[in-house]
């Protein structure tokens, strides 16, 4: 998995290399972003060392909420190639389902077919994230180790010159250090997600665009009780009040996830709620600056499980300045 994770850094580096060179050459091709920003995130998770603590007094209790401060650059960058310019290059951070976390590296293409749509095809690594060795341990301190998600996303965006967008996602989890899944192989974590998604901007004016989601993912883990199904359904908002150089943009989302196996610490079937809203608000050209923008975060998000040790809470709050080149 280190070597894996070399070679993707290697060819993120190569991406932005030349993408420096060809900026100098025809700069009208090239295009990005780069944000700057502080988030504030107050969590509770037992399955999350950043979001629990080292120690548990008992297996029936949700994770004590604990906060982090964590700045983030976040670079998103394209390349437009050949005459047509059809076909674009680019790099973001984002990932491409919630399975994979926060922040990752993402590098593909995108190809526009005339009247049919546009192809995005893209290859993603999610760098800097741990797991817990154990979740399960109580009495000692519990041990952390690396955990590596990557994967491959295929969309179809724009069908037809419409605001149909379908998109599937292939992801591998590994966490190097499993001893919860030697000690149970029930609990297993490595294996794989497979994601299906599908959304439709609707545009009620120029300036206003309602976009509904509908999400369908299977986890196929080497422990059955870690085996899932879930649907996810969002729905996202963005209106732009040009007067104020403002965009808001709300979400709203809910989800079911079910489990397939009885878990063999609690002697049941696992069962999952989640619900969650945010919005963010983008201020344009602050003080004048026409190629800078300014964003707020704010956002919340609750975990509701049958079992009490697998409930989660979430409140994020974060700051950005935003440059555009």
């Amino acid at each position: 998995m280190k070597t894996t994770s070399r070679i993707v850094l290697l060819v993120c580096f190569t991406f932005l290399l030349s993408l420096s060179i060809s900026s100098a050459e025809e700069a009208d091709r090239f295009q990005g972003k780069l944000g700057v920003g502080v988030m504030v995130i107050n969590s509770g998770n037992n399955l999350n060392p950043k979001s629990s603590g080292k120690y548990l007094d008992s297996l029936s209790e949700a994770a004590d909420k604990t906060t982090a401060i964590r700045a983030l650059i976040l670079p998103q960058l394209s390349y437009d190639i050949g005459e047509s310019r059809a076909l674009r290059l680019y790099l973001g951070t984002k990932p491409p389902i919630d399975e994979a976390g926060s922040f990752g590296l993402n590098i593909g293409g995108k190809y526009t077919i005339s009247n049919i749509g546009i192809i995005d095809l893209s290859a993603f690594f999610t760098p800097f994230q741990e797991a817990w060795e154990n979740p399960y341990v109580i009495g000692q301190a519990r041990e952390e180790t690396d955990t590596t998600k990557q994967g491959m996303r295929l969309a179809f965006n724009k069908i037809m010159n419409t605001g149909l967008r379908l998109n599937m996602v292939l992801m591998e989890d590994d966490v190097d250090v499993d001893r919860i899944g030697e000690i149970t192989p029930e609990l297993a974590r490595d294996g794989f997600v497979f994601a299906f998604n599908a959304n439709y901007s609707f545009y009620i004016s120029k300036f206003f665009e309602v976009r509904p989601r509908f999400s369908y993912k299977i986890g196929d883990y080497d422990g059955e009780s870690n085996s899932f199904s879930k649907v996810k359904f969002d729905l996202e908002a963005r209106y732009t009040i040009l007067e104020w150089r403002l965009t808001i943009i709300p979400r709203l989302f809910y989800s079911r996830s079910e489990y397939d196996e009885i878990n063999p610490i609690y002697a049941e079937t696992r069962e999952d709620n989640g619900y969650g809203a945010n919005i963010l608000l983008n201020y344009s050209a602050p003080f004048g600056y026409k190629d800078w923008s300014l964003q707020g975060l704010l956002g919340v998000s609750k975990g509701d499980s049958n079992i009490t040790f697998y409930d989660t809470e979430a409140i994020n709050t974060g700051v950005f300045a935003v440059y555009k080149f």
